[in-house]
């Protein structure tokens, strides 16, 4: 006698969102192997890349620094991102802290009026106070040629960290053309003829 099995399985809804969550595994739980597969490896291949490229930015951050200290004299523990990122500009901090007072003149220009123009005064050493570098976070280049190889670490650190967070990217398309494709492309019916029965399943 040949007997009829109705099996309700994993919805294609559900497995659309599992597949958000771990990129392929909505596939898996549909029985298609071989496309959560791609998916999975595919999300191990970006999220391997992005730690490797992180540690990677790290190393040329911690390499830079310790450069700039050994050849420019600079405070390889300044926390501020801005500090290194003049040094790559200028030669010595005498010549950013000459621009850092012409930025004051220009936000804070000359006037006829002598109580606007005191405020003014105030305003401008305020802000070469906050924005110049002096003392422990002085620095002068050895060389031009030091400097140069200096902003080529910094450059490919940056560039290396841009690396990084286009991965982030990727794993999120990967999610996204994942769970559609679970959604759009997952069986709803499956039929397995077995001896003497067949079994059929649905998925809503």
């Amino acid at each position: 006698m040949l007997f009829l099995t109705i099996l309700f399985s994993i919805t294609p809804a559900k497995a659309a969102f599992s597949s958000f969550v771990v990129p392929g595994s909505g596939d898996w739980l549909l029985g298609d192997k071989k496309r959560g597969s791609c998916f999975m490896l595919a999300e191990a291949a970006i999220w391997l890349n992005y730690f490797n490229n992180n540690s990677q930015a790290n190393k040329l951050d911690s390499r830079s620094k310790n450069f700039a200290s050994f050849y420019a004299s600079a405070n390889s523990e300044k926390p501020d991102e801005d500090y290194f990122r003049a040094m790559e500009d200028f030669l010595t901090n005498l010549d950013y802290n000459e621009k850092v007072k012409e930025d004051a003149r220009r936000l804070y220009p000359d006037t006829f009026n002598m109580e606007a123009m005191q405020r003014k005064i105030e305003q401008r050493k305020e802000y070469i106070a906050e924005n110049a570098y002096t003392g422990s976070d002085s620095w002068e280049w050895q060389s031009k040629e030091t400097s140069e190889d200096f902003r080529e670490m910094r450059r490919e650190k940056r560039a290396t960290l841009q690396t990084a967070s286009n991965m982030v990217g990727l794993a999120v398309a990967n999610r996204a053309v994942s769970f559609f494709t679970t959604y759009l492309f997952g069986k709803r019916v499956s039929v397995e003829i077995k001896q003497n029965e067949i079994e059929m399943g649905f998925r809503f």
